[in-house]
């Protein structure tokens, strides 16, 4: 009788210790997958701000679309007119705005960045203001 309950506590602690490798290395897996995503996450993140700054001086003065790779990533910018206004200029006789003769050009874009690698797509937005003199 002794032998046997033995044995039934050896079967009862390997089975518990079977439980804790398994718990044990499916949560290695979890975290393993989780930290692949961030450092994705991360590469996503820091193409998408080193591409705004790189693009920012050319992108909607000199062409509206651009292709290229940046990053390890394809990219593609599109740049879309949302509303252009000029400054007011004020009648010094009668102090009231006369309408949009100003010198000064104010125009909106939105900039659409799409980045692809692989299989991955992903879509950005943002908007830039572009001030000239004319």
């Amino acid at each position: 009788m002794k032998n046997a309950m033995i044995t039934i506590e050896v079967l009862v602690s390997m089975l518990i210790l079977f439980l804790v490798i398994a718990t044990s290395f499916s949560n290695i897996k979890f975290f393993n997958i989780l930290n692949e995503k961030k450092e994705s996450y991360e590469e996503q993140y820091v193409t998408v701000l080193s591409l705004k700054d790189k693009l920012s001086s050319t992108i909607c003065k000199t062409s509206l679309n651009q292709e290229g790779s940046y990053n390890g990533f394809s990219y593609n910018v599109t740049c879309t007119k949302e509303k252009e206004l000029r400054t007011y200029v004020v009648d010094r006789e009668n102090y009231t705005e006369s309408g949009n003769y100003g010198n000064r050009l104010m125009q909106l874009y939105k900039v659409e960045l799409e980045l692809f690698k692989e299989k991955y797509t992903r879509k950005y937005s943002y908007y830039k203001t572009i001030y000239s003199k004319s």
